[in-house]
């Protein structure tokens, strides 16, 4: 008997938790939130301290300031996203902390407006008349009272909410050093059809003031070789990358730019 007492105290008291951690929740922001942290990328970054706020940054172009925050070697370590009535930028903070980011950027768009059923809920008050059976000077007699009566009643009416499309994306600073300054995707799809190639690599970031950055290399540019050799894909890309010896050497990159075929030289000073 007092292991099953144990027991059952034990749910008893993760319910309460699970009570009170969803009481003080992120709302939709935690829901809907999608991780993409793993343990190696959790070596390499700086996380939210115990006694940190997270930096709340309010955006109209989502996809530029993400990239802003990239380029200075931010990662994302997570998103949310949903749509529904407008929920408070505290609840991303709140997520933020939760996933320990450092910066948060949050951003809505107004998706329309929709009309739901709802009730409201009103006191009525009427006056009955009730016979009642009294004793006035030791005599029995019938008497009729008024009485006061409060009944609720439900109105039903119409009430519109404004949807939005609302979204966060969860950032913490990369201690990786980069030999290039750049970050790459393979090619999609639509990349192969307007590109007429299925090799190559994807410029998707230039890291602010990288030897590349310096170079006037940006994002769109297609990575085509490395000193001559052919560059399939991105992470071929990123293994030739890793085996370059860049102190006091040159390094010539070919490269895609605008439909053109160029050649960048990228010229490192020796360090020693």
């Amino acid at each position: 008997m007092g292991k099953i007492k144990v027991y059952i105290v034990r749910i008893l008291v993760s319910l309460f938790l699970i009570m009170v951690l969803s009481a003080c929740g992120a709302g939709s922001y935690g829901s809907s939130y999608h991780g993409y942290l793993t343990p190696e990328m959790a070596s390499n970054v700086v996380m939210l301290g115990d006694e940190q706020e997270p930096n709340l940054i309010l955006s109209n172009n989502l996809d530029r300031d993400v990239q802003s925050y990239l380029e200075h070697n931010y990662v994302v370590i997570g998103e949310s996203a949903f749509n529904g009535l407008q929920e408070s930028p505290q609840n991303a903070v709140k997520q933020a902390k939760e996933v320990r980011a450092t910066h948060v950027i949050v951003s809505s768009a107004y998706t329309g407006t929709e009309s739901r059923l709802d009730y409201d809920y009103q006191d009525v008050y009427h006056t009955v008349f009730v016979n009642r059976v009294r004793t006035v000077n030791g005599k029995t007699v019938n008497v009729t009272e008024a009485v006061t009566v409060r009944d609720t009643v439900s109105v039903p009416y119409l009430r519109q909410y404004d949807k939005f499309d609302q979204w966060a994306v969860y950032l913490v600073k990369s201690l990786q050093r980069h030999k290039l300054g750049i970050l790459m995707r393979d090619l999609n799809q639509d990349d192969r059809l307007k590109y007429k190639r299925n090799t190559g690599a994807y410029i998707d970031v230039v890291l602010s003031n990288s030897p590349a950055f310096l170079a006037d290399i940006i994002r769109g540019d297609i990575l085509l070789a490395i000193n001559g050799n052919k560059v399939f894909n991105s992470s071929d890309a990123v293994a030739k990358i890793r085996t370059l010896d860049v102190n006091g050497t040159k390094v010539v990159l070919s490269l895609l730019k605008e439909g053109q075929e160029k050649e960048i030289t990228l010229e490192f000073i020796d360090r020693n």
